[in-house]
């Protein structure tokens, strides 16, 4: 099936309509979500030991402030955290059992994520967490297996029931190394090693047991499944794709005696084997898959669309992000649209999930309209976003500030290119003032924003002929793209080395010649570092800096130096376009 023909009159928004939230709800030990000033503090106890939570609560925000998580990650690492402890709670509740042990275990889990966060800002602990509380009710179900007369066994069980990962992970060594029962009870045992690796969060760890109860039982999806997905966690596509596509036959042969059961599980393989073949950069490979995913979850949304309309959104948000990212805009913008549709829909029976959602894919709408010269849709779509994001940064600050100052600057840059000129600024200074908040608060995570949008400030006056604010823009920028590029110059230098030709520009424009060719030599220095590394992302830079250099000679009278300019340019232009 094309993707034109999926994408278009794709109304998924009436099968929700009518839809309500469920009623059902329970209580489960909750840290605040919204009040994160001073890092951790709890909303609801439940009956749960206030002395046990308080100790974890201090701890935690010990542990944050040492990773130096901003407000936003901190709300992040709440919900992920509530998350677990749910999943804690409610198993220990049907068992009848106290949960401050339990609590006890979980404390250092959370404490992983917070340093995963450190380690990697784009990473979603909330996700993570939804991953573990599955992962850990169906290694529960299987630890109650009697497998045989063993007694660890019933130690393993009782330990996993407390959380206690590394008294769980130690006995089922042992009873491991015993290598009693099975190929069959080996491998399942082996599987179990593997998930209390994951719930430990250390996949590299979980790797060899699951590669061992893989070679033993393929043909176990649960084994497979973990196999190939944590694989794919650890970058090792080549190896998870074959995987997968064993794990899809499976699925499919199953399918046929129970579709309802496995058809699902064929739509999520193929999203994953979508996500696989995007990171082996085989974008027609992995758009064949998501729209083969996409049909399967468009269906089953049609006879359950709670269930399964989220998943339909965001297989259309995935083939939206592909489209992009190759350079198809107008069919990235359409499968956005479409995932908009749904998100609006979902946003009507529960708001507090889906308006972030709805503000997200609205801004990256947005950013697409703008490229593709639809700059009243891109208006129209930024404020909208601004409206659902000013009302839930009303509710929750910490949250949602990040995401109102970036459309705040996109849509500065679409009045920009309208030249709007004062629409512009008044949209950029706002986004700066959020960004300068931020930054005080948390300097390592939002210090490159404040310096982005000082620099579209920077290009924004001397658009309108304001060089002594242009230029304190662009210095501002610079400063902080420079102590930036110390700590990280792989990631910053290229932004210095703009910033300092963007200078150059100012300064030769305002009649300071010398200031000019300090900062184009500056650039190109930088530019030069640059481009012996990796000469395809930087040669055509360095030749434009060269090209502006060799325009100031010709104005300042040096025609010797503008042509060696010109040539050197010249040469590096030939060599980039080269086949």
């Amino acid at each position: 099936m094309s993707a034109r023909k999926i994408l278009s009159g794709v109304a998924m928004a009436v099968l929700f309509v009518g839809c309500r939230a469920a009623d059902a709800s329970s209580c489960s030990p909750a840290f605040s979500e919204v009040d994160v000033k001073d890092g951790f503090k709890v909303q609801a106890d439940c009956g749960i030991p206030v002395r046990a939570l308080n100790r974890m609560t201090a701890e935690l925000s010990r542990a944050v402030k040492g990773a130096g998580l901003s407000s936003a990650q901190i709300v992040s690492l709440a919900r992920a955290a509530n998350v677990m402890l749910g999943a804690v709670y409610a198993q220990s509740g049907r068992a009848g059992r106290k949960t401050d042990v339990a609590f006890t275990h979980i404390e250092p889990l959370i404490e992983h994520l917070a340093g995963q966060i450190r380690a990697q800002p784009d990473a979603d602990p909330v996700a993570e967490a939804r991953k573990w509380a599955v992962r850990y009710e169906d290694l529960l179900r299987r630890s109650s297996i009697v497998r045989s007369s063993d007694p660890l066994e019933p130690q393993i069980d009782d330990a996993l029931k407390r959380v206690d990962l590394d008294g769980a992970s130690t006995l089922l060594t042992r009873l491991l190394a015993e290598n009693q029962g099975t190929p069959q009870v080996f491998a399942a045992r082996c599987y179990e090693a593997g998930e209390i690796e994951l719930l430990r969060f250390a996949p590299q760890n979980a790797l060899p047991y699951l590669e061992k109860a893989y070679a033993l039982q393929p043909e176990d999806t649960d084994i497979a499944t973990a196999f190939a997905d944590t694989l794919q966690a650890q970058r090792e596509l080549e190896r998870a794709e074959p995987i997968y596509h064993a794990l899809l036959s499976r699925y499919q042969v199953l399918a046929q005696e129970k579709p309802a059961a496995y058809q699902p599980q064929i739509a999520r393989t193929l999203d994953k084997l979508g996500d696989l073949y995007v990171g082996l950069q085989r974008p027609k490979e992995a758009e064949a898959a998501y729209l083969r995913a996409l049909e399967i979850h468009w269906a089953l949304a049609r006879q359950n669309p709670v269930a399964y309309g989220p998943a339909v959104a965001e297989t259309f948000d995935d083939l939206g992000v592909l489209y992009r990212d190759t350079q198809r805009l107008q069919e990235a913008a359409d499968a956005y649209r479409e995932a908009l549709g749904i998100d609006r829909a979902l946003a009507y029976r529960d708001p507090t999930t889906y308006k972030p959602d709805i503000a997200t894919t609205l801004n990256d709408l947005g950013i697409l309209y703008d490229a593709t010269q639809r700059t009243s849709d891109a208006e129209k779509a930024y404020r909208e976003a601004l409206n659902i994001q000013q009302a839930l940064v009303r509710g929750n600050p910490a949250a949602y500030r990040p995401a109102l100052a970036r459309t705040l600057n996109n849509l500065g840059n679409l009045y920009s290119a309208m030249q709007q000129h004062q629409e512009a600024e008044h949209a950029y200074k706002e986004a700066l003032t959020i960004r300068q908040q931020l930054a005080r608060e948390s300097p390592a995570v939002y210090r490159p924003d404040v310096a982005r949008t000082l620099t579209n400030l920077g290009a924004l006056y001397r658009a309108t002929q304001r060089p002594k604010e242009a230029q304190q823009a662009y210095q501002e920028a610079l400063q902080i793209y420079r102590a930036l590029a110390r700590d990280n110059p792989t990631t910053y230098q290229s932004d210095e080395a703009r910033t300092l030709n963007n200078l150059g520009v100012l300064f030769s424009h305002t009649g300071r010649p010398r200031e000019a060719e300090d900062a184009y030599r500056n650039s190109l220095d930088l530019y030069r570092t640059l481009s012996r590394d990796n000469p395809v992302a930087y040669r055509q830079d360095e030749a434009r800096t060269l090209g502006n250099l060799e325009t100031l000679f010709s104005q300042t009278q040096r025609p010797r130096e503008a042509e060696q300019a010109r040539r050197e340019a010249a040469r590096l232009l030939d060599t980039t376009q080269a086949p």
